[in-house]
């Protein structure tokens, strides 16, 4: 694998024998803290173990000669409460049995260096996906910086987004991105690989926050999750009546401070209810309600982000029905013609 290191084989290794365990995986999810980076998360995977039952668990890997194994315990357990996750794992090449006891004491799984061994003599997969460091690679031949939308920037972010947790806010910052990489596939056709790539790999993401985010609303009838749903679309986390107090409590500051501040508030607190009023979310809240579709939606984040890093590039025109009936959704939900956008390919 190009421009990847050790400790980056170890991750892509691992990172493949979670996704053959069925775990949806990202690697290096940076952990942001009031603006301080805090670390990387190696490994985020995510499982669906029923229709109400969703797990996070994270990876700590050290693939080092003095891998300081029980120190890595500590901070992955600390991390592990940090973001919210359910379960924890550190994979470290120490072979001391006394490290997998004291993992067992702190509920930390502990993968040895024997396990780690037998794992490095498998690595035929790898050649089959394209690692990080090799996606990245494509924004820098690109040239895609700053003066171009920050792409690479913006995957990083999205990912960092999965340490923050799983809600309507984030899932909708990752909708505006795929909107963003939509838009590149329709206007850039010879970056049409990496904005394609992109695409898909958002894409997934926002079907695990849909995943994740349905399984508190298993209980509700069809049309009360419609009405969540769309709720959550349109004014994120906090809801309609959140979002008003938040909205009031600045216009409140409005009215104090500015000139001809009452007439001012008022004209800003009408173009916001337009705005908001204006978002498509029934759109997406009619669709997600359906159980044909949001059972299906852990499998279709795997099928996205297999193909956003497929060693050979692949559009979604062989994919599932399942694939493609969320990508028209949301070209609906962006209003974006199906025949402008299947043409582009």
């Amino acid at each position: 694998m190009k421009n990847i290191n050790k400790g980056g084989i170890m991750e892509e290794l691992l990172r493949d024998y979670f996704i053959q365990a069925g775990y949806y995986v990202v690697r290096s999810v940076p952990f942001v803290y009031e603006g301080f980076d805090i670390t990387d998360i190696d490994l985020w995977l995510y499982s669906r173990t029923s229709s109400i039952s969703r797990e996070i668990t994270i990876v700590d890997i050290k693939n080092k000669k003095t891998p300081q194994a029980i120190e890595r315990i500590f901070w992955t357990k600390g991390l592990a409460e940090a973001v919210g996750a359910n379960n924890a794992i550190v994979a470290s090449t120490e072979k001391r049995i006394e490290v997998k006891d004291f993992g067992r004491k702190l509920n930390i799984t502990v993968l040895d260096g024997n396990f780690l061994s037998k794992l490095q003599k498998s690595q035929t997969r790898l050649e089959l996906r394209i690692s990080d460091e090799e996606l990245f690679s494509l924004f820098d031949n690109y040239g895609l910086g700053k003066l171009d939308g920050n792409w690479k920037q913006r995957i990083l972010e999205s990912k960092g987004l999965l340490s923050q947790g799983l809600n309507f806010d984030n899932c909708n910052s990752w909708i505006n991105q795929a909107y963003f990489f939509l838009e590149q596939i329709l206007t850039k056709p010879n970056q049409k690989e990496i904005s394609t790539r992109s695409f898909y790999y958002i894409m997934s993401l926002v079907c695990i926050g849909i995943d994740y985010l349905l399984k508190e609303l298993s209980y509700l009838t069809v049309e009360e999750r419609i009405v969540k749903l769309a709720d959550g679309f349109t004014y994120g986390t906090k809801g309609k009546d959140g979002m008003r107090k938040v909205i009031e409590l600045s216009l409140s500051m409005v009215e104090r401070f500015a000139f001809e501040g009452k007439a001012t508030a008022n004209q800003i607190r009408a173009n916001i209810s337009t705005q908001f009023e204006q978002l498509p979310s029934q759109i997406l809240g009619e669709y997600f309600s359906k159980r044909e579709i949001y059972k299906n939606l852990f499998s279709i984040a795997k099928e996205f982000e297999s193909l956003a890093m497929n060693k050979d590039f692949k559009t979604h025109a062989n994919s599932s029905i399942e694939l493609k009936s969320i990508i028209f959704c949301f070209l609906d939900y962006w209003n974006v013609n199906r025949n402008k956008f299947s043409s582009s390919f």
